[in-house]
C-alpha cells in the first residue's frame, strides 16, 4: 500500500449487537433493578397503583399498572429508544435500556397493553427474531408477565419494599399495599436547588438534632450518594430525605442505584441542610424565650456552622458552664470531678458579679494546676466550655486562671519524704493551708499536690495539719500526680489502695501518733488477731535506729 493510499484509509465505530445484547444479560438476569424499571414505567405512564403479584407454582411475576399503555411494542424492545413522548423524555430522561433489562430477568416475557400482546424470551431479542404481535384479552394499562422468574419471591418483597418507602405511586404487593413513608406526597419539607427535602426537627416534632446524612431519592426510587446516604435506617430513628433533582443530578448507569459525582452531590445537599437550619434557626430565635432557644438550639447552631447567632442570647446553656464538684484528680476514664451547673448563666449574673465564669482549664498535674483548682473548688468558679463563638458577650468576662499567679501558703510543721509504688515526693503537714488568687484566700481543707511528673522527685503533698491531726485520709492526694492507669489503660487500683495506706501511715506518724497506736495498727493490718500461737502471750518489740526488728517472747510472771 502506498503514502497516498493510507492517508485515505478512515475508521468508523461499530456495535457488535449480539455480544453487547449478551453482555446486558450478565448485568440483569438476577438484579432487581428491573422491578425498579417496571415501576418507573409505570409512574411515567400515569398509572394510579402498580400491583405485583406471584405464582409460586410457576415462578411467575406480573406486574400490572392502570397507565396509559403501550402504543409502540417496537420501542419496547428497542435499545436506547424509549418510546416516550418528547414531553416525558425531556421531563423524566429515560435511558431507553430499561424494559430490555427485563427481558433477562426471565425465561419468557409477556406484555399486553391496550388489547394486544408480544411474548418472547431473551434469547429472541438477541437473535432478532421477529416477535408477533398478536390479540389480548386484557385491555387496561400495561400487564407483564414474567415466566419463570429469576428472582425468588422473597427477594422481590424486600426489594419491592425498599423501592416503595419513596416512590409517589402506590405499590401492592399480592394485594397489600405496601408503606410508602418517605414519598413526597407524604412529608412536609421545602424546595430547595438540590430538590425536595424534608428535615426532621424542622418539618417533624423530631427531637432537634443536626444530622448531616440520610436518606436520598431519585424519581422516588433510593439512591446512593457516598459521603451523605444513611445506611442504618433504623425504625424509630427519623432521617433526613432529599428527593433530587433529577434534571440536576444524574443517576449512574445501568442500575441507577447512585449518583454521578457523588462528592459533589453530597457537598450540595450539607450545604442546603445548614441554609435550612441557619433560617429555622433565625425563626425560632424571634420566637422563644432565651433559656430555651439556647437549651434548644445550641448544638444544632454549632453543627450547622452557625453558632454565632447565640452571641447576643443573655444566656448560657447549661451544657457549657461546669464547676468544680469534688476533690481533683488527674483525670482518667470514668473519672469526672466537674460537672454540668445546674443554673442557667444570664449575663445579668456575670455582670453583677453574682457569677464569675473561667475559661475551660486542662489540668496536666505540674506546678501549681491543683492548687488553682482547689481554690476554684472553694471559690465556686464556674468552667466555660471551649467552644464560644467568637462573638459571644461572655468572652469579656472570661477569667484565665491558667495564666494567673497563684500563692499557697501556711506554716509547714512536719516534713518527709514519701517513696510509693507509682509516684514519690516530699509529704508536708502545714498549718492554715491557704491558696491565695486574684487577692482572694481560701483555706483548704484537703490536701494538695505540688509538682510536676511521677517520678521527678520534685512532688510535694501539702496536708492541713487539722486534718492529720483528726486521722482522715489523705492518701487520694497521690491521684493528683499519677492517674496509676498503665500501658494497657488499666487501672491498678490495688497499687494505688497500697500507695494511698503507705502514705496515710507516714501523715499519721509526723502528726504525732504514738508509737503503741502505730503498732497496733501494724498487727492488725497483717491479721494477727487470726495467729493463734500469738493468743495469752506478751512480746517484746524492740526497733533499732535503722527500723530493724527484734522480737522477744515475756516470760510470765511467778
Amino acid at each position: 500500500m502506498n503514502q497516498a493510499a493510507q492517508l485515505e484509509e478512515s475508521i468508523v465505530s461499530s456495535v457488535n449487537e449480539s455480544r453487547f445484547l449478551e453482555h446486558l444479560r450478565t448485568l440483569f438476569s438476577t438484579s432487581t433493578t428491573v422491578l425498579a424499571e417496571a415501576l418507573q414505567n409505570g409512574r411515567r405512564a400515569g398509572a394510579s397503583q402498580i400491583d405485583f403479584d406471584y405464582d409460586v407454582s410457576t415462578s411467575t411475576l406480573t406486574i400490572t399498572d392502570n397507565g396509559c399503555g403501550i402504543a409502540d411494542f417496537r420501542a419496547l424492545i428497542t435499545v436506547a429508544e424509549s418510546g416516550w413522548s418528547e414531553e416525558t423524555f425531556a421531563s423524566e430522561k429515560p435511558f431507553g435500556i430499561g424494559f430490555f433489562s427485563v427481558s433477562f430477568a426471565a425465561e419468557t416475557i409477556v406484555v399486553e397493553s391496550r388489547g394486544r400482546q408480544i411474548s418472547f424470551s431473551s434469547e429472541d431479542l438477541i437473535a432478532k427474531r421477529q416477535i408477533a404481535v398478536q390479540p389480548s384479552s386484557f385491555i387496561g394499562g400495561t400487564r407483564i408477565s414474567l415466566i419463570k422468574c429469576k428472582l425468588d419471591q422473597q427477594k422481590i418483597r424486600n426489594a419491592l419494599g425498599n423501592y416503595a418507602k419513596g416512590f409517589a405511586t402506590p405499590v401492592f404487593w399480592m394485594g397489600e399495599e405496601l408503606e410508602r413513608p418517605h414519598a413526597q406526597a407524604n412529608l412536609k419539607g421545602a424546595s430547595t436547588p438540590i430538590g425536595f427535602v424534608h428535615v426532621p426537627g424542622i418539618h417533624s416534632d423530631a427531637p432537634i438534632a443536626f444530622e448531616g446524612l440520610g436518606v436520598v431519592y431519585c424519581q422516588g426510587l433510593p439512591v446512593t450518594v457516598q459521603g451523605f446516604t444513611q445506611h442504618y435506617h433504623g425504625d424509630k430513628k427519623q432521617h433526613t430525605i432529599v428527593h433530587v433533582d433529577h434534571l440536576v443530578y444524574t443517576p449512574r448507569m445501568p442500575d441507577r442505584d447512585s449518583l454521578i459525582d457523588s462528592e459533589k452531590a453530597a457537598k450540595d445537599f450539607y450545604a442546603v441542610l445548614k441554609g435550612l437550619w441557619r433560617e429555622h434557626i433565625l425563626a425560632k430565635k424571634a420566637e422563644m424565650s432565651a433559656v430555651d432557644f439556647v437549651e434548644t438550639y445550641w448544638d444544632a447552631a454549632k453543627k450547622a456552622d452557625f453558632l454565632t447567632v447565640m452571641g447576643d442570647v443573655p444566656v448560657l446553656p447549661k451544657r457549657m458552664v461546669q464547676y468544680v464538684s469534688e476533690t481533683p484528680v488527674l483525670l482518667r476514664d470514668g473519672d469526672c470531678y466537674m460537672y454540668r451547673y445546674k443554673d442557667h448563666v444570664t449575663l445579668e449574673q456575670v455582670q453583677s458579679g453574682e457569677v464569675q465564669l473561667c475559661k475551660d482549664f486542662d489540668e496536666e498535674g505540674v506546678g501549681t494546676d491543683f492548687a488553682k483548682l482547689m481554690f476554684a473548688l472553694k471559690a465556686n468558679l464556674l468552667f466555660v466550655q471551649y467552644g464560644l463563638p467568637d462573638n459571644h458577650w461572655a468572652r469579656p468576662f472570661l477569667r484565665d486562671i491558667a495564666e494567673e499567679e497563684v500563692k499557697v501558703s501556711g506554716k509547714v510543721v512536719a516534713s518527709e519524704h514519701f517513696s510509693g509504688g507509682w509516684c514519690e515526693g516530699s509529704a508536708k503537714l502545714v498549718k492554715d493551708l491557704a491558696v491565695t488568687m486574684g487577692g482572694k484566700t481560701v483555706l483548704l481543707d484537703e490536701p494538695v499536690c505540688l509538682g510536676s511528673d511521677a517520678w521527678s522527685g520534685t512532688a510535694a503533698f501539702l496536708v492541713p495539719l487539722h486534718v492529720a491531726k483528726n486521722g482522715g485520709s489523705a492518701g487520694y492526694v497521690l491521684r493528683q500526680l499519677s492517674t496509676y492507669v498503665d500501658g494497657n489503660d488499666y487501672y491498678c487500683e490495688t497499687d494505688f489502695n497500697l500507695d494511698s495506706d503507705r502514705f496515710d501511715d507516714l501523715v499519721a506518724i509526723l502528726a504525732g501518733e504514738p508509737g503503741t497506736e502505730t503498732i497496733e495498727k501494724c498487727l492488725y493490718t497483717a491479721g494477727a488477731r487470726r495467729k493463734t500461737n500469738l493468743r495469752n502471750k506478751s512480746f517484746l518489740v524492740t526497733f533499732d535506729g535503722e527500723g530493724n526488728i527484734v522480737v522477744t517472747e515475756a516470760q510470765p510472771q511467778a
